[in-house]
């Protein structure tokens, strides 16, 4: 007999071998078929209600099994006729034989499958089951053939006695129904099959039926790969070919059930009303595939099944219950385009670990599909009892109702090989639709700052929240700096992810290279704490945008990440924070907590630029030592322009509550006029993390403005505590002597340091003025700390050199003293002082 030719869909039963075994269970929610729960009065009759043929006076034989798998020239019978002896001595099967006839009175013939052939007797008080099958007419059903039973007898013409014949009446079911075991042989080897759950999700122009059939081994023998395939017939006989979601090589021991996921690809034109599952052999005599097992699917017209919002599917992964379900769904609208991101909980309900299969995902839209990218599902191991939060992440057209949407859940794509034969050429593996969920209603989060989302994954649980968003000037740029603040929601100490940062603005993204800033430094956060992370991306001053979209990536390889959280926030940046003068500005990072308050704002006047200067405190408020956060910032006008600050600042350690000056100072252009400045300042950064002490800044972040408020300095008119914070100078005993070299000037000083305030690099000089009775004026530059040095009574002298006091004798200077800052001096004291010189003329 030629092999039998299905109606093969295209799915083909071998592409998915190389997957784990996945299988789908009912779960609440769902449209999956299930056994009907309301009584019914009329008894339900199958072949177990046929009478059965007596074969001599005690034994009988009985049609225990009928199945029908319909062909593009035909259809192929089977049928198994079981035989049970009653008698006291054996019963030679050899005698008997059967045939089939249809009402017409077509007679087919019949063969012996191949693994019955050497079934030759039944032993006393034994039953023996033997399957037949044979070619029928395409269209035959049960119901329109006989099956009779004969026995071999040389007396009567033709040598066939006929014993009886079973008719199976039009009214009796035939095929397993669903949820209910039937027993067949395997290879020689006993199992029961059942239809655990069906259901039907429609992808496109075609239904794709999911059956999970439990496989359970009752006989005493391990069933090793059973290779059997099957069929999803309809009512009307056409056949479809069923592939196996896991592939065919596995093994059940004794005792044991396996459940394996069938997928039939089905197009959306065929009734679906009433399919049967058909399960195949092949079978070596005849070189066919034969139906060995027929089971209802209880299917209907028009099914198709959805998760419902708010409820779980089970997935069956390597005999593990797996619980998923959609927890939310976040919309970002922009430029005609929706972004979806789908958080998705997946929950280990089994007893052991299990790896999740490399699970695809896709947006399913009227018939159109879009595919969503899943971060974190390959090779995610789950622990029993363990619960993970997966996001999905796609773009689809905008769509006014999420009514119209559904998430596929399919097995993944790619290519196996056969790891027992590695000669062989590796197939593609084609990707299935396992479960369709229905989308709850969107959280629409074009305006996301300020909003806590929670991710739970293997570290722990965390509320999430963008903050700010920031565009602060930076060389001939800008930073786009975002802010977002990460806290642990859990009971336990918990260590984040390593993570890098990205940008979209208006859907397109920054390719220039992104900063990613951790504030605590050992990624673990306590239980109940929180940490901020900063992206940091660099763009030209004049972008324009109305979006911006900042995500968050997990890296779990050298060049590889995943999603891990993406914020949208349409509207301008944030406003900065605007610190008013004499208040405190708290720097609230990790490890390095502060207050900064402006001190003094000076203006030194030059002769081509200004130099403006500003003096922060900095207090150290954490209960250790730290290295205090280095800073950066611009100088901000009240016409919107800013210059960058030169930054003076300790590069040691401070102790608790200690405090240290901070100076910051630019050039800016001659004459201008300092009111309703600001001081735009904030952490520095270099290479993805805080700078460290004598590191070279590539932007900063945490920015806040500080309100100036510009000093006017008088001019004191003694010598007494003349103040050059943090120093403060007293010039006492001064007197001139003239020479023939000039004008000797000699004094005492002393010279104090407020010890309270670390500094970095003090770049204030002293300059000493002399001014003669005719206005000429002679200057020395004094290096604090060099020239003169901390202490009291202190003797210093210089000589001016100059002809015009060698003869003089006696008379009068001005003494000046200027803070003199890059070039640029300031006079803040002054003194009138008297020279002599007795024995010029002796």
């Amino acid at each position: 007999m030629r092999k039998a030719k299905l109606a093969m869909a295209s799915i083909a039963v071998t592409a998915l071998l190389s997957q784990n075994f996945v299988g789908v269970i009912d779960a609440a929610g769902s449209t999956t078929v299930k056994p009907s729960t309301t009584k019914n009065t009329t008894q339900i009759k199958t072949l177990n209600n046929l009478k059965s043929v007596k074969i001599t006076s005690k034994s009988v034989v009985k049609l225990s099994n009928v199945n029908i798998l319909s062909q593009d020239d035909g259809s192929l019978l089977t049928y198994t006729l079981t035989y049970q002896n009653n008698d006291k001595k054996a019963l030679s099967l050899v005698d008997y034989w059967t045939n089939v006839k249809t009402k017409s009175g077509t007679v087919y013939s019949v063969t012996v499958i191949a693994s019955d052939k050497e079934k030759k007797k039944v032993v006393p008080g034994a039953t023996t089951s033997i399957t037949y099958t044979t070619k029928i007419a395409k269209g035959i059903k049960v119901s329109d053939l006989s099956f009779q039973i004969i026995k071999w007898n040389f007396g009567v013409a033709g040598y066939e006695e006929k014993l009886g014949t079973i008719n199976i009446p039009s009214d009796y079911k035939v095929a397993t129904p669903l949820k209910t075991a039937q027993k067949i042989s395997v290879n020689n080897l006993s199992a029961k099959l059942k239809v655990d759950s069906v259901s039907v999700i429609g992808l496109g122009e075609n239904n794709y039926v999911q059956t999970t059939l439990q496989i359970e081994n009752v006989g005493s023998k391990t069933i090793e790969n059973p290779n059997m395939k099957y069929v999803v017939q309809t009512s009307s006989g056409t056949a479809f070919a069923s592939a196996e979601a896991a592939g065919s090589n596995y093994q059940i021991f004794p005792q044991e059930s396996k459940k394996i996921n069938l997928v039939t690809k089905i197009p959306k034109a065929v009734n679906l009303n009433n399919l049967q599952l058909v399960v195949v052999q092949s079978d070596e005599t005849t070189k066919t595939d034969l139906p060995i097992a027929s089971l209802e699917l209880g299917t209907k017209k028009g099914q198709n099944s959805v998760i419902g919002i708010n409820k779980e599917k089970v997935l069956a992964v390597d005999n593990n219950n797996i619980v998923t379900r959609i927890d939310s769904v976040l919309r970002n609208q922009n430029l005609g385009k929706s972004n979806l991101s789908i958080q998705f909980v997946v929950a280990n309900k089994g007893d052991e670990s299990v790896v999740l299969p490399n699970y695809a995902f896709e947006i399913q839209s009227g018939t159109k599909s879009y595919p969503l990218v899943a971060s974190g599902v390959e090779g995610l191991a789950l622990e029993p009892g363990e619960e993970q939060l997966i996001s999905l992440d796609g773009t689809i057209p905008i769509v006014t109702n999420a009514d119209q949407l559904e998430l596929i859940l399919k097995t993944s794509t790619g290519t196996t090989s056969n790891p027992q034969d590695p000669n062989t050429k590796p197939s593609s593996v084609s990707s299935y639709p396992l479960v369709a969920y229905k989308l709850p209603e969107y959280t629409e989060m074009q305006h996301a700052m300020g909003k806590e989302r929670i991710i739970k994954n293997n570290d722990g649980t965390f509320g999430v929240t963008l903050d700010t968003i920031q565009k602060l000037p930076w060389n001939d740029g800008n930073l786009l700096v975002t802010k977002i603040t990460i806290a642990n929601k859990g009971t336990k100490a918990a260590k984040l992810p390593e993570l890098t940062g990205a940008y979209k603005m208006d859907m397109t993204s920054l390719n220039s290279a992104v900063q990613l800033i951790n504030s605590n430094n050992t990624q673990i956060i306590a239980a109940g704490e929180q940490s901020s992370v900063y992206v940091v991306g660099n763009v030209p001053s004049n972008l324009k945008f109305s979006m911006v979209q900042v995500q968050l990536l997990q890296k779990v390889g050298a060049e590889k990440t995943n999603n891990w959280i993406m914020f949208s926030n349409y509207g301008e940046t944030s406003e900065l924070k605007l610190v008013k003068d004499g208040s405190y500005l708290d720097l609230n990072t990790a490890g390095k907590k502060a207050d900064l308050q402006t001190r003094k704002t000076y203006l030194y006047k030059g002769s081509t630029n200004d130099i403006i200067y500003t003096e922060l405190i900095m207090k150290n408020r954490e209960k250790q030592q730290m290295n205090p956060s280095q800073l950066a910032g611009y100088f901000l006008t009240d016409k919107g322009q800013y210059y960058k600050a030169e930054v003076s600042q300790t590069q040691n350690t401070v102790g608790p509550d200690s405090t240290s000056i901070v100076s910051l100072s630019a050039k800016v252009p001659k004459g201008v006029t300092v009111s309703n400045w600001n001081l735009v300042v904030g952490e520095s950064i270099t290479d993805n993390k805080l700078t460290e002490p004598e590191g070279k800044a590539t932007g900063y972040v945490n920015a806040s403005a500080m309100e100036l408020k510009l000093d006017s300095r008088s001019i004191q008119t003694n010598l007494n505590n003349v103040e050059l914070f943090p120093y403060s100078l007293t010039v006492k005993e001064l007197k001139g002597k003239t020479s023939s070299s000039g004008l000797e000037i000699k004094f005492k000083y002393d010279l104090n340091r407020d010890l309270a305030f670390d500094m970095g690099k003090f770049n204030h000089k002293f300059v000493l003025e002399v001014t003669d009775s005719s206005g000429t004026r002679f200057e020395k530059e004094i290096e604090i700390e060099k020239d003169f040095v901390v202490g009291t009574n202190q003797s210093f002298s210089y000589v001016v050199n100059d002809l015009i006091f060698a003869t003089s004798r006696t008379g009068s200077f001005q003494f000046s003293i200027y803070d003199s800052y890059q070039g640029e001096k300031v006079k803040i004291a002054t003194q009138a002082a008297a020279y002599d010189n007795g024995s010029l003329y002796d």
